[in-house]
């Protein structure tokens, strides 16, 4: 079976929806990256759920034009998978994006906790989240993810609380011994699964507490302690298996 070779981009033609333009890094990656040329498949994705099969129509120096053949909207899995996982330093944090994706996450979020030691610049974040589009978008060609996740800016678990949707299941990974398997947690008609993933030195006392005051489901992977990458991944393996339709 051949590989599925997969491109991103941003708009098809408004004119009739049956030539897709590429900028230049997409472009370039086809051409020299990958050799490809004038009548080879690639596939589109835009991710927002657009899946075009296309053949290389037109090349330049600079640019690649894609004549669409087939086109499909793939419906947004359900649940809505949203995750709030502690920032964390160097480049830990953007090292999750790709298999999150990979995986299927819809939305992130790095979260600012009583523990947390990372810090990102105001004058950073911008250009943070451009970086980790960027890597999700390479996840989503690699992977066939036709839904590219949200990225938020950095929040304060408590700030982040007072914003959520009465309609979401909240799953707190915790170490506490009341906590569950995510197997064993109830739930009837789910329409967004958050999941919050604290930093390695674990929430703070006060962090629990206000987790438990909101109805928290409080979910346990294990005994061990895990590393935050690990424990974000397998969490939203773990849910994914427990709560998808």
């Amino acid at each position: 079976m051949s590989r599925t070779i997969r491109t991103f981009f941003e708009q098809i033609s408004a004119a009739n929806e049956s030539t897709i333009h590429l900028d230049e890094v997409e472009s370039h990656h086809l051409l020299k990256v990958l050799r490809l040329g004038e009548g080879d498949d690639v596939e589109a994705l835009n991710g927002q759920g657009a899946v075009y099969k296309t053949k290389i129509e037109k090349v330049a120096k600079r640019s690649v034009q894609l004549a669409v053949l087939e086109k499909r909207l793939a419906p947004r899995p359900k649940p809505f998978f949203q995750m709030g996982i502690s920032l964390l330093k160097g480049n830990r944090w953007e090292d999750m994006i790709r298999p999150l994706t990979e995986l299927g996450v819809d939305r992130l979020f790095p979260l600012l906790t009583d523990r947390t030691e990372a810090k990102l610049k105001d004058s950073n974040i911008l250009n943070k989240i451009q970086k980790w589009e960027k890597i999700a978008r390479e996840a989503c060609k690699q992977s066939g993810n036709p839904w590219i996740p949200v990225f938020d800016t950095p929040v304060r678990f408590s700030n982040h609380l007072e914003k959520m949707d009465d309609k979401e299941v909240v799953l707190f990974g915790s170490l506490s011994s009341f906590a569950e398997k995510c197997e064993d947690i109830s739930f009837s008609r789910v329409s967004i699964i958050t999941i919050f993933i604290g930093p390695e030195g674990g929430w703070s006392q006060g962090e629990e507490d206000l987790a438990k005051e909101s109805g928290f489901s409080f979910f346990t992977l294990g005994k061990n302690t895990l590393r935050v990458e690990t424990a974000a991944l397998s969490g939203l393996a773990v849910a994914r298996e427990r709560f998808i339709v």
